[in-house]
């Protein structure tokens, strides 16, 4: 993925509109990523400064060489490179240097150190021969892994997708970020709503009279700690919001080095090359489904509603507990990682009437209590520390199959 520093863009009355890639640029662009790809699969089997310095022999204009450096990154994200030794580097360094100390310690006044002589003993006692005990020596150093495979996309695809990707480059820096698509067909916004979740992104949602979604995102400069974490979460979310219909996107950005606030703006029709986002479930639900025991009475499975309030606004589930014997169902959503505001959100959607019975899960890490949502609605808090409880889900499910 691209990075902020990456990005061609230009700022205009507050605003930061992308400088995308026009027709006349294109052909340049695939030219230069087609020279990094290509010097990749050659380079295979050799060292990562191997292939660095093949790079370096790529003709760019200096017109274009922000563009080659992010096409270059671009390529990079889609090899693979491993420590290819087999004796342990570290190991092998101190056994070497712990010789070599005391071998110069031991040397008299006319005798000189010979390094090769200590190379060539050393391999010699490995079964190795010298130039492999120098390999060896630093292999697990970054410009010393060896290039295994190439497995990212193809030159072409990476220039198709250049400007999106500046886009996610530029959400890196945002504060807030407003989405609206339009014309979504159900399933496409449900499994929207699963990867924003899988993402452990702070949202909230409403639906507009018109049938639009409207979807408000925190950004990772709104918050304290985790700034590098969640924001390339909040940027792999964008490809998800491009599947799904028309969209547009809104965002306040932080940009430059003195962080200067500016207005990000971007739209389009639907882009299938979000399709390939995950759609499963996050760790944390995905362990409570794993660990469900057989002996229950409820039957666990993921959740395919959305519940809608007009007015107050969405909560999508993410599992769903079946009773064996009444078959009556109660819905379970994992707040994860979010804002206290978002309790207060599904604490209000709950005493509005949304109309299902439910359980919300939230670390304990937020300091909200349970009883923040009353005996008396079809709604219920969970908090928990560290991993969720089976026992204690399950209690909370047959409080609430009473209500």
């Amino acid at each position: 993925m691209l990075t902020a520093e990456l990005v061609h863009a230009r700022r205009r009355k507050g605003t930061l509109t992308l400088t995308k890639l026009g027709p006349e640029r294109v052909d340049r662009a695939l030219r230069i990523a087609t020279d990094y790809y290509e010097l990749a699969l050659a380079n295979v089997e050799l060292t990562r400064e191997e292939l660095e310095e093949a790079w370096r022999a790529v003709s760019v204009p200096a017109a274009d060489r922000k563009l080659a450096d992010g096409l270059k990154k671009l390529v990079s994200d889609g090899l693979e490179f491993a420590v290819c030794v087999d004796e342990d580097p570290v190991e092998l360094r101190r056994a070497v240097f712990e010789r070599a100390t005391a071998r110069r310690k031991a040397l008299g006044e006319d005798e000189r150190f010979d390094a090769g002589a200590l190379l060539h003993e050393v391999a010699t006692e490995r079964g190795i021969d010298s130039d492999a005990l120098l390999r060896g020596l630093y292999g697990d150093l970054k410009g010393a892994h060896v290039l295994n495979a190439v497995t990212g996309p193809p030159p072409r695809a990476i220039v198709e997708s250049y400007d999106l990707e500046q886009a996610r480059a530029v959400l890196l820096r945002a504060t807030r970020v407003r989405a609206r698509i339009e014309k979504a067909k159900p399933d496409a916004i449900r499994a929207l709503f699963r990867k924003l979740s899988f993402h452990r992104l702070l949202y909230s949602i409403r639906r507009e009279p018109d049938g639009a979604y409207l979807i408000e995102l925190d950004g990772p400069f709104s918050l304290f700690d985790s700034v590098t974490k969640y924001g390339l979460a909040l940027a792999l979310a964008l490809p998800a919001i491009t599947a799904c219909g028309k969209w547009s996107i809104e965002a306040d950005v932080r940009w430059g080095k003195r962080r200067d606030p500016l207005t990000f703006r971007l739209e389009g029709a639907r882009d299938r090359s979000g399709d390939d986002v995950p759609t499963r479930l996050r760790d944390e639900v995905q362990e409570l489904v794993d660990r469900w025991p057989e002996r229950s009475p409820w039957r666990i499975g993921e959740a395919d509603e959305i519940l809608d309030l007009p007015g107050v606004g969405l909560c999508v589930p993410d599992v769903a507990f079946t009773h064996a014997e009444t078959g009556e169902v109660v819905l379970l959503e994992v707040l994860g990682f979010w804002s206290r505001d978002a309790v207060w959100k599904r604490v209000e959607l709950v005493e509005g009437g949304l109309g299902a019975k439910i359980l919300f899960a939230v670390s304990s890490r937020l300091r909200v209590s349970e009883a923040v949502l009353p005996d008396d609605v079809p709604g219920a808090l969970y908090v928990f520390k560290g991993k969720m409880s089976c026992k204690q889900v399950e209690d909370r499910l047959a409080a609430l199959l009473e209500r």
